[in-house]
This record gives C-alpha cells, structure tokens and sequence, in this order.
C-alpha cells in the first residue's frame, strides 16, 4: 500500500513513504553518522510493517556544528606522487588544488553526537502517520474485494444449479446424441445408463464447488480480523485458480465456461487488490 509519513525530533525530520510491493523491502537513506544505528532502525519497521517497499528519509535540521577536518600528510603524499607521475610521464599540466580536492579520503567530518532515543521518537512518529494512511487504503481495499467475494459467491451458486441441471438432462441428451451417429438404431437402455454415469462423473464438480465454497467462506474470516492478512489470502487465490481452472477443463456447456471466465476475470481483479495488503 501507498503512503507517506514524517516526524520531526532533536533536530531531526524523518520521513516515511511506502509504494506496492509483494514482500517487505527497506531501503534506508542514512548519513554516515547513522549506520551504527541501521540495524535497529531496520528492526523498529519490522515491527509494524510485514508488505510494501518503505523508504526512510533522515535530515539534520541544523547542521552548523559541522567540522571538517583535512588529512594534511594523506594531501602532501599524493601531492608528491602526482608530482612525480607528472615528471616521469612529461605531462604539461600543473597539479593543482583541483586534483587534490577530488581525493576524497583528505576530508572528513567530526562524527555529529546522535542520542538514538530523540532520533527513535522522530522515526516513531513518521512510521504512525505512514501506517495510519496505510490502513486507511485498506480499508477500501477491503471493502473492494468483499464486493467482489460476493460476484464469486453468486457465481459459484449459479454454477452448482447449472451443473444439477446438466446431471439431470445428461442421459436424454446422450441418448439423443448417440441416436443421430447410429441412425436411430435402438440402444440397449443398460448401456446407456453405464454410458450416462462415467460422463456424468467425469464430468462432475461437485467437489471443486465444495472447496471453492470452503475457500471463500475462509477468506471471509481473515478479512473480519485485523491480523496480517495479505499473504493469507494470496495462498487462497491461488487455490481457487486451481480449482477453477478444474472446472473449466470438466466443463459440459459453454454456459458453465462462461462462468468460469467470468469467475477468474474477477479473481484475478481480488489478486492485483491483495498484493497491496499487508
């Protein structure tokens, strides 16, 4: 899920953003005074975050006690080795302060002081106010695929009286069928009957209908809990996929295989939805 958050502590903002993703990534934008503390950073988001690609962002309100420091004898040793790279080459150009400057281990800065308690209240407040507009989008996510548990419901209700129906008229429409290949040659009704039952049982999804029946009414009770959801109903998707895609391989009518597209095209909408959940 989308969001964004920012606190500010001990001179400190921190800010907080969140875009999609399927696992949890942290990526940290620390100065180089905070990476003693990126372990325990990284730990706090764990705790309240599970999904989302967050990104953290430090920045020092007021950096005037700042001192840089220069490496005089570290400056002077590569002075005297471009000097003489210079003379052993024949190289024109002088060396100046330009090539120095760009060595940049000459130049350092005092490590700033950071009490890692003010920094936490600073993180702290950010992450509350990402999670909060975090759970406010999933809020509405929610309530999106719940309307579209209910098309599948429906659907899944529908397709089980049309698949009594199909039991019910499979033996006439054989013995209709079979009638117009032998050019009305009388069949023996033993035959027919044995002939009916195997195409009606491989042709039965009654169990499919079962699970997938168990499968929604089980997505249903995740999303009345406020726990870590999204992985959770990711795994069910996936084993109604399965059983769909039984269905519509077993499929009798172009009827029930209209369903069946109709039933995926909407699952697949509840997919791209719970790959924002947390």
């Amino acid at each position: 899920m989308t969001g964004y958050g920012s606190g500010v502590a001990g001179g400190f903002k921190v800010e907080a953003r969140s875009i999609n993703h399927r696992h949890l990534y942290i990526q940290l934008n620390l100065p180089s005074y905070l990476y003693c503390y990126e372990h325990e950073i990284r730990n706090i988001i764990k705790e309240r975050f599970s999904r989302g690609h967050i990104e953290i962002f430090f920045t020092k309100l007021k950096e005037n006690n700042i001192k840089i420091r220069i490496n005089k004898a570290l400056a002077k040793e590569y002075y005297d080795a471009f000097v003489s790279l210079k003379d052993e080459l024949s190289i024109a150009d002088n060396i100046g302060f330009n090539i120095l400057a760009q060595q940049k281990d000459i130049f350092s800065s005092e490590e700033t002081e950071v009490e890692f308690l003010t920094l936490r209240d600073a993180l702290e407040s950010a992450l509350a106010e990402l999670k909060g507009m975090r759970l406010s989008e999933g809020k509405n996510l929610l309530e999106d695929i719940k309307k579209r548990m209910r098309f599948l419901l429906n659907h899944i209700v529908y397709l089980e009286d049309k698949r009594a129906e199909f039991e019910a008229g499979a033996k006439e429409k054989l013995a209709a069928r079979l009638k117009e290949l032998l050019n009305n040659i009388l069949i023996d009704d033993t035959r027919l009957i044995q002939e009916t039952a195997i195409l009606v049982e491989r042709s039965d999804i009654t169990e499919e209908i079962v699970r997938i029946k168990s499968h929604l009414s089980h997505i249903e009770d995740i999303l009345g809990h406020g726990d870590v959801i999204g992985k959770k109903i990711d795994f069910l998707v996936q084993e109604l996929y399965r059983e769909l895609n039984t269905i519509g391989s077993k499929a009798a009518s172009a009827e029930i295989s209209t369903l069946v597209v109709e039933m995926k095209n909407e699952l697949e909408k509840i997919r791209e939805q719970v790959q924002n959940l947390e």
